[in-house]
């Protein structure tokens, strides 16, 4: 645990996000300087360390205390509340004083937040050459050299698939099938075990089913350009199910102008011959099989209820099937694995040859499993998946996959990232990271996603959320409402 001390909180989040960068993880605690008196010295031992944050007018300082000692400060000239300017430098000091106090550096150095690239596609559009752009990430935020070229990889490709949309005129679709087979440790999405579930899944779709009708009446001018069925695990629905839903969608919308159409079958132990005959009769181009790892004993830990085998054969069967683009995903950092499980993983991952690969670095979610068991924390190594990541990219540009999407989440391990490498990338998952044009999504856990523009400029000013309820009961119950979200969401916009 961590003790958090500040006498202003204008840039709590920033200096929590550094903390949790180096202690993923982590429990943080925030007081005020007039609180911390409330801590005797038995209470003080609980901490890992005090870290003390005290603005003043023209300079603020930075402090860290380990047993009741000041062993590191820092000083920042500036005026604290010129927040544009003050920010990147309290966190660059904040940075390079736990650089001191632990012994390490993290790769993306003071970067934080969920778009690190976000820097380069800015600098692309200001007309900045790639080796400008790259020494810019490394002087102002110390991130590596490596990290800088990879940012400015993904931003280069993700401007060619946001040149290509029309935020005026299209938009994308998602549809929420939040059913798992079972609930794996580390997942935070909105998933329920089908099991307990069965007897309420034609009312689901029924309510769905509602929800894209209105949907499509709201974009009924307008070119849908992309689906993705996500959740849960769409194909934990049978197959007749699964055909229901994807004959609703083709009933309700215009798919001429569709440039994809993707469905997550990520558990392989929820796909058969059945299924995967019900997603090539609805023209589905992408589907994910993903084994997070092929260490059996790892999968067992974690709670997917398949084998490495299971794998093998969901991804040879599908390949007989269809012709579809198989997306793999896999997890960094995942309890008990070290570098060589990865090597393993991508060992086999390289003999299937999938078109594309999604890495990422375990995230430690407060909704989940994994965040409940303290021990198993402990298990993950950390230090490791930095050199995971570098092994999934080497044996991901190996099968010709190269990055286009890039993020990150809270708590996520080392402060490190999630990509997406593939031949031909995910619109989708571009547009959704980006925010580039409206996402209206149909189903429990949601989110609709509108884009306020200014009518003069065609400026995006601000983003309108229409939420659907996370708990099945209450979405089949409240489906009226979540309906009238959508239409206040639009309601204001001149666009449609």
């Amino acid at each position: 645990m961590i003790l958090l001390v500040e006498n202003d909180t204008s840039y709590t989040n920033d200096l929590r996000a550094m903390l949790q960068a180096f202690y993923s993880g982590e429990r943080i605690t925030g007081v005020s300087p007039n609180q911390v008196a409330d801590y005797n010295r038995e209470l003080f031992s609980e901490f890992r360390f005090v870290f003390t944050a005290l603005f003043m007018e023209k300079h603020t300082r930075l402090r860290l205390e380990e047993g009741g000692k000041v062993v590191f400060t820092a000083y920042i000239n500036g005026d604290y509340e010129e927040k544009s300017r003050f920010r990147n430098k309290l966190k660059l000091a904040a940075y390079r004083l736990l650089c001191e106090y632990t012994g390490r550096e993290l790769p993306w150095g003071s970067l934080t937040g969920m778009r690190p690239t976000k820097i380069a596609t800015k600098a692309l559009a200001d007309g900045l050459q790639r080796d400008e752009i790259i020494d810019g990430y490394m002087e102002a935020y110390m991130v590596s050299e490596e990290k800088a070229a990879l940012a400015v990889d993904v931003a280069e490709r993700e401007q060619e698939i946001l040149s290509s949309v029309d935020p005026v005129t299209d938009y994308c679709l998602y549809v929420g099938i939040p059913f798992c087979p079972s609930r794996c440790l580390y997942c935070s999405f909105t998933s329920y075990p089908i099991d307990m579930y069965r007897d309420a899944i034609a009312e689901y779709l029924d309510c769905l089913i509602r929800e894209l009708q209105i949907i499509s009446f709201i974009n009924r001018k307008r070119r849908l350009v992309s689906i993705y069925i996500g959740g849960g695990t769409p194909t934990s629905l049978d197959a007749g199910h699964l055909d229901q839903l994807l004959a609703a969608i083709e009933a309700n919308f215009d798919l001429s102008n569709l440039r994809e159409y993707t469905v997550e079958a990520g558990r392989p132990d929820s796909l058969t011959r059945d299924k995967l005959m019900a997603l090539k009769r609805h023209k589905v181009s992408r589907i994910s099989i993903n084994p997070q790892t092929m260490r059996d004993r790892t999968l067992q830990l974690i709670g997917r209820a398949h084998t490495s085998d299971d794998v093998m054969r969901a991804f040879r069967m599908a390949r007989e099937v269809g012709d579809y683009h198989i997306n793999m995903d896999l997890i960094a950092g995942l309890p008990e694995e070290t570098a060589d499980d990865m090597r393993y993983t991508l060992g086999v991952i390289e003999k299937l040859q999938p078109d594309s690969l999604t890495v990422h670095s375990l995230a430690v979610k407060r909704a989940s499993e994994l965040k409940n068991q303290p021990e198993m924390i402990t298990k993950t190594v950390h230090k490791d998946t930095d050199r995971m990541l570098r092994l999934a990219d080497v044996s991901a540009r190996k099968m010709g996959l190269t990055p286009y999407y890039l993020y990150r989440q809270k708590n996520i391990s080392g402060n490190l990232e999630n990509v997406g490498y593939a031949k031909k990338p995910c619109i989708y998952n571009v547009l959704i990271i980006e925010e580039k044009v409206d996402i209206f999504a149909a189903g429990a856990g949601s989110v609709t996603r509108v884009l306020r523009m200014d009518p003069e400029t065609g400026d995006v000013t601000g983003i309108d959320r229409a939420e659907d309820v996370k708990n099945i009961d209450q979405y089949l119950q409240r489906i009226e409402e979540m309906i009238e979200r959508k239409r206040t969401a639009v309601e204001h916009e001149l666009r449609f």
